[in-house]
């Protein structure tokens, strides 16, 4: 399953409602409840999840206001057409019904992906090009300039029992990737993911956290820049901005309201790794997204952890496993449950990622909540613990 197009249950036509457009938000699967909520929380209308993502419809205004601020969210698509095709020719002609003039400035590469499941139309590569010769002939261009990289704007087909589903990426590349982690170690976790975590734990800003085997930093990160009210897309090109169809006033409003919603806030997050050229990397991270002034940094063991003042707080663990450790790493799991039992963190709560039953099992304590999310190509589990 990519980032760009999940198998999805595909609606019989595209609404024709005035102003409105018809989304998909592709998320990493197991995120799918949380960007539910982001996206209700939006304001935009239609909020269906299905396999991959989340349905929506929503307007212009909808569309870039869900890629700015959305935080679980990994790209937007839109929905240009919907029908059935049982040839490669008259794929072709319907892939001519699109406004492309609206979404394609002059001069700018395309790249069409197709995935095709359950159809006559199997061979992908003759998809594609029906579709990029569709757009050829709408635009009246001599010829398509293809890319399948660098500033494409991405075109996405899905073929499944014999219907066709074209849609435009709005957001280039993914959203995930916020611009601030320059630096990382083996298996970062994604940012999505780790914002989809933080929410799923209902962390508030006023609450201490505590980010043990920080790694790159990016849960203490992406906690600051939710309490400041930061949109996560600050910093992004987003591939709606090159649409000869945005009106940029359009653009200015949603980006002013979002400046609008950041705020100074007082907080209490500490991030700490045993590993100093590791916690070096979290610093220049956070500093990169502007946050490095708000996070404490500690060389520290997992296992000489300390609570830090307040009543209770939130511990987000991500620790090492697979290629990032050697050895037993029940081991470890161990540890950390032993952390969690101590009288100094009563009333706290933890959010640990484990990669199999037999570290939950280790941790030795029962799990609140499991919620499973895929990392690394893997489902992993992350547990919602509370101190005894």
């Amino acid at each position: 399953m990519s980032d760009t197009e999940a198998q999805v249950s595909m609606p019989e036509t595209i609404p024709p409602v005035e102003g409105q457009f018809s989304c998909f938000a592709v998320v990493v699967p197991g995120l799918e409840k949380i960007a539910e909520a982001e996206l209700n929380a939006l304001a935009v209308h239609g909020v269906e999840i299905v396999e991959g993502g989340v349905n929506f419809t929503g307007s212009m205004d909808a569309l870039c206001r869900v890629n700015l601020r959305a935080r679980s969210i990994t790209r937007v698509l839109l929905r240009l057409a919907d029908f059935k095709a049982l040839s490669f020719p008259e794929l072709y002609n319907k892939a001519q019904k699109p406004a492309w003039e609206r979404y394609i400035a002059p001069d700018r590469p395309v790249s069409v992906k197709a995935s095709c499941h359950h159809t006559r139309l199997i061979h992908s590569g003759r998809a594609e090009q029906a579709v990029v010769d569709g757009i050829t002939e709408k635009l009246k261009k001599a010829d398509i300039m293809l890319a399948t990289s660098g500033d494409a704007q991405l075109i996405t087909l899905r073929i499944e029992n014999d219907r066709c589903v074209i849609s435009i990426d709005s957001s280039g590349e993914r959203l995930d990737r916020r611009g601030y982690r320059l630096l990382s170690g083996l298996a970062p976790i994604r940012e999505t993911v780790a914002a989809g975590i933080l929410q799923w734990m209902d962390w508030k800003p006023e609450q201490p956290l505590l980010v043990p085997m920080c790694g790159s930093g990016t849960f203490a990160i992406e906690a600051a820049l939710m309490a400041q009210g930061r949109a996560a897309g600050l910093n992004h090109a987003f591939a709606f901005l090159q649409w000869p169809a945005l009106h940029q006033k359009r653009w200015k409003r949603v980006l002013d309201k979002a400046a609008g919603m950041q705020r100074e806030v007082s907080l209490n997050i500490a991030a700490s790794d045993v590993d100093e050229a590791m916690l070096q990397q979290a610093k220049s991270n956070a500093d990169q997204a502007g946050v490095g002034d708000v996070i404490r940094f500690e060389k520290l063991d997992v296992r000489t952890l300390q609570p830090l003042a307040g009543e209770g707080g939130l511990i987000v663990c991500n620790p090492p496993y697979g290629d990032r450790i050697k050895g037993d790493v029940t081991a470890l799991y161990k540890d950390i449950g032993k952390l969690l039992k101590q009288d100094a963190f009563k009333g706290w709560r933890m959010a640990v990622i484990a990669p199999d039953k037999e570290c939950e099992q280790a941790l030795g304590l029962k799990a609140k909540r499991r919620l499973k999310v895929k990392h690394g190509g893997k489902w992993v589990r992350v547990l919602h613990l509370q101190s005894q």
